[in-house]
């Protein structure tokens, strides 16, 4: 028998070994890939892939390990087949996650966007998602929804109170008109008591709508991964409503105040005070450095009133779009 002869069985099986020990490298590479092409591809977030590449990683060390130990003794064509049969089991298994990664988050995003809805003020139904793969997001999807519900509840309740604010329609109060007759300040000295119930009704109503929203999350049934940072924007965002909702109740109660003196002032002078073109006239110059403190001290804090609920309506739309920014990634 040749040399050559010799050398060619020799190494025939090595090649073979070789080229099959590289198509399950090349297998396990690609098991190990599959999560991060599917979060950037938008099927998985950096959570998911990492927690999938952990699993797999890990699955992968420890099969090698005994496949080691029980076919030490066996061909290296054995060892190599072995572990090209777990790349393709793992390749498998990557594919079905990667399906679940995606329904999942397209469950997601699907309450969330249910939820961005409902604080911009729209009713968007939208089409039913399928179920999340995985039971943490069924619950996380669970929770979204009952929260979605509650914000609802929510909203149309302080629609429906903020309607009782403009029925109060206090424009006329300060006009020569309302200022001349008891039977205008009388209307308008009923309108302030029912602005100060109003005021009262809202210090009540607000901080018992966000103690309900975070009592509903304290209670969810959900990982406290999700719950923690859910928590705590909710009682950062809750302290911000608070502390504005404070400043305008101050300003408010500031300008029943300013107002009833005005009405009260102006009833003293009922019978002496009269309407020329379109103008109140007193019967002497004595009453009108009264008159005129009184309405800059209104004008102040109607301006401080209209600054504060300029700065609430950023607030809340601040909280929108980081609402909408924080889905966004879905």
């Amino acid at each position: 028998m040749s040399k050559h002869s010799m050398d060619h069985r020799a190494t025939a099986p090595d090649r073979t070994v070789e080229r099959v020990d590289l198509f399950a490298n090349i297998a396990l590479g690609i098991d190990f890939l599959l999560p991060l092409v599917a979060a950037l591809n938008g099927k998985g977030d950096a959570y998911q892939a990492g927690r999938f590449l952990g699993a797999s990683g890990l699955g992968v060390l420890i099969a090698l390990v005994i496949l080691k130990g029980l076919l030490k003794t066996h061909p290296p064509i054995r060892m190599a087949g072995a572990k090209l049969a777990i790349g393709v089991v793992l390749i498998v298994w990557g594919v079905r996650q990667i399906s679940g990664m995606e329904r999942d988050l397209q469950a997601i995003r699907e309450a969330g966007r249910h939820m961005v809805a409902t604080m911009s003020g729209k009713d968007d139904a939208g089409a039913a998602p399928a179920p999340a793969a995985s039971e943490e997001v069924r619950k996380v999807v669970a929770v979204m929804n009952g929260a979605n519900a509650l914000l609802k509840r929510q909203t149309a309740q302080s629609e429906a109170f903020n309607q009782e604010f403009e029925k109060l329609d206090m424009s006329g109060a300060l006009t020569p008109a309302g200022l001349t007759s008891y039977a205008a300040i009388d209307a308008s000295r009923a309108k302030l008591v029912r602005f100060g119930e109003l005021i009262d009704e809202r210090n009540r109503l607000i901080p018992a709508a966000l103690s309900e929203g975070q009592t509903y999350l304290r209670n969810a049934d959900v990982p406290e991964k999700y719950r923690a940072p859910a928590l705590a924007r909710t009682e950062k965002i809750g302290q911000q409503t608070l502390d504005m909702n404070a400043e305008l109740c101050a300003a408010q109660k500031d300008f029943i105040k300013h107002m009833s003196a005005m009405l009260d002032f102006c009833e003293t002078q009922l019978g002496k005070t009269e309407i020329h073109r379109g103008e109140l006239m007193f019967a002497g110059e004595r009453e009108l450095p009264t008159y005129r403190t009184l309405l800059e001290a209104i004008d102040r804090t109607a301006t401080r009133e209209e600054e504060i609920l300029a700065k609430f309506a950023a607030h809340t739309q601040k909280m929108k779009d980081d609402a909408a920014k924080a889905l966004k990634p879905y």
